[in-house]
């Protein structure tokens, strides 16, 4: 798209956000729709002719046959989204030297327009929801999806009293019919069609840009294939969190295993690795295998959720979902982490801290790090967090990140916590041991601040301690 300005591609990324909000807003816009009497036809004409120069750069002929002129009530912002994405569609899949057609007339008291293309069409089983948001037929190598402006257009037909149709043949092309009641009860208007025509164009494949943010901040990983999907569900997150995004299972292991991410967000069916071998994949891993996975898919039958639950899924989405069931189920998913780690932050690090509330992983996971942290205070060693990153055979992020996830600590607070139960370990088993001695082997080099840590853990000094269990004695 080299004869746009960079203005013009801002406009278009900008109504392509906006159109994602669409689609839940629809209905309840309607009561405020801006309706306007005019020549119907001269506002379609230079909807179509918006994409002529478009067509021409893509060496596919376009047709347009407007039958006569139609003076009608009309919502321009309406008609401008319902054509811009059956336009958009069309063009994305005709092949080069194919033909776009828009042909429109008056069929009585009724507008009949018909959008059409020589694309690659579509089968009988993704005709049936083609008007859903996000269908993506699963059969489908070329990634025929839907997204979200299939499901706009029929919401707005269906708010203007239409009715809208398709007909397609897998190799030959789609045909969209549409069906709109005349009316002219408006009797003034001050409609310019000129300022709102902008076509909207096929977009161009860039991959999604990642959410900046420190490794203190919840991120979530879409691995999705589908870009319009993807964007749609970071859109859901991104005030809150930070999202990034993975075109492919490969790749998408690839970011968890950098990230470590707090959830991650999986379509089911894509080429290579599907959604079900990240999971297998993310299970089988030590550094990631602590983290929540939603799957996304078109069906969800009772065998598929066994397959999901034998291959590590915590949770399945069925598209088409809406973002309420979307926001919902990550939530979940989060909270219990979140429920975990308060409980563990606010806990005094007496044997009361909730370890049996922790995932058998989580579990086997922590119960490594402090073997790790013993076998170097038994040494008489200086304990370093990249000391235990290296003997788990992880970098010093992906070490942060998984005990963050897990114990909402840092790694420095929680060797601090292994450090302190072991000093109070060694003052349950023997009581002539020395404090300087407990101190020492517990890798405490200042007295006063072992003193300080254990009495900030267990609410009394080490001498109260040991003298309240002499008196149970």
């Amino acid at each position: 798209m080299a004869f746009l300005s960079d203005y013009w591609k801002i406009q278009i990324q900008d109504y392509r956000v906006n159109q994602l909000l669409d689609i839940s807003k629809i209905k309840s816009a309607v009561g405020d729709a801006d309706w306007k009497n005019g020549n119907f036809m001269a506002y379609l004409t230079m909807i179509v002719e918006s994409y002529r120069d478009y067509a021409g750069s893509r060496n596919i002929e376009l047709h347009f046959l407007p039958k006569g002129e139609v003076v009608m009530d009309f919502v321009p912002d309406y008609a401008a989204k319902v054509m811009n994405n059956l336009l958009s569609n069309a063009f994305k899949f005709t092949p080069e030297y194919g033909r776009v057609s828009v042909a429109a007339w008056r069929e009585g008291e009724r507008l009949h327009i018909e959008v059409a293309d020589t694309g690659m069409g579509m089968d009988k089983e993704t005709m049936k929801h083609v008007f859903e948001p996000f269908y993506q037929g699963e059969s489908d190598v070329q990634n025929i999806g839907t997204g979200v402006g299939l499901a706009l257009v029929r919401q707005i037909i269906k708010a203007v009293n239409g009715e809208i149709t398709v007909e397609s043949k897998v190799g030959k092309g789609s045909t969209f019919h549409i069906f709109v009641p005349i009316r002219n009860t408006i009797k003034s208007s001050d409609f310019n069609p000129q300022n709102s025509i902008m076509p909207l164009l096929p977009k161009e494949d860039t991959p999604l840009s990642d959410s900046e943010g420190d490794d203190s901040r919840c991120r979530l990983l879409v691995i999705e294939d589908n870009r319009e999907i993807a964007a749609y569900i970071g859109a859901q997150f991104t005030d809150r969190y930070a999202v990034s995004y993975a075109a492919n299972g490969k790749d998408g292991l690839e970011k968890a295993l950098q990230l470590v991410p707090d959830l991650i967000i999986t379509d089911l069916m894509m080429p290579g690795m599907d959604g079900l071998e990240v999971c297998r994949q993310v299970r089988g891993n030590d550094i990631i295998n602590h983290i929540p996975i939603i799957v996304v898919t078109a069906k969800v039958t009772e065998e598929e959720r066994i397959r999901g639950l034998e291959a590590g899924a915590d949770a399945y989405l069925a598209k088409p979902f809406n973002a309420d069931e979307l926001r919902t189920r990550v939530e979940r998913l989060l909270d219990r982490h979140r429920r975990l780690r308060d409980k563990f932050g606010n806990s005094t690090g007496t044997d009361k801290q909730p370890e049996t509330q922790y995932t058998d992983v989580e579990r086997r996971f922590l119960a490594k790090v402090s073997d790790i942290i013993y076998l170097q205070l038994n040494r008489g060693k200086e304990i370093e967090v990249s000391q235990i990153a290296s003997a788990l055979c992880m970098s010093d992020r992906q070490f942060y990140r998984k005990i963050n996830a897990i114990t909402d600590s840092t790694p420095t607070v929680y060797i601090q916590r292994v450090k302190i139960k072991k000093a109070k370990s060694l003052l349950d088993r023997d009581s002539q041991m020395s404090f300087g001695e407990i101190a020492d082997r517990c890798g405490f080099n200042d007295y006063s601040n072992f003193v300080r840590t254990f009495k900030n853990a267990y609410g009394v000094t080490p001498t109260e301690y040991r003298r309240s269990n002499a008196g149970k004695v």
